[in-house]
């Protein structure tokens, strides 16, 4: 799961707020768990508690593997990017994305997120669960 899911679930002033609340019921059946990039970026937030708070309720564990493999892979794809990038029009992105789709890959899990940026240009071969239900 990507960062931006659990922060508009938790914050409802986000204009994505029901669509990931909506989206955590609907697939809770899966069995969440994050990447150790998802719990540092959340970790970061001022208002940790809460998330912490959450993370525990929810039942939502951090996977903590990520071997050499996944930073390989993470640092290979961030690479085809950045030639995708210079020869075309797609947003700047930072290595977190590309890490915690490594890490899903490498794993074999789906990831669910609102930006399928990074997923469609350069992890086409992963899983993606979309918060909108589409």
């Amino acid at each position: 799961m990507d960062t931006n899911v659990i922060i508009s679930a938790l914050e409802s002033a986000d204009s994505r707020h029901v669509e990931a609340l909506a989206a955590l019921i609907r697939e809770q059946h899966q069995g969440y768990v994050i990447s150790p990039v998802v719990y540092s970026e959340l970790r970061a937030r001022p208002d940790w508690s809460r998330y912490q708070n959450w993370l525990n309720l929810t039942r939502i564990s951090v996977m903590w593997s990520m071997p050499q493999a996944v930073w390989e892979l993470a640092g290979v794809r961030q690479g085809e990017y950045a030639q995708l990038r210079r020869s075309g029009n797609l947003p700047r992105r930072i290595l977190p994305d590309f890490l915690i789709a490594a890490h899903a890959e490498h794993h074999g899990l789906d990831v669910m997120g609102f930006d399928r940026t990074v997923y469609d240009s350069v992890f086409t071969g992963l899983k993606l669960v979309d918060p909108m239900g589409n």
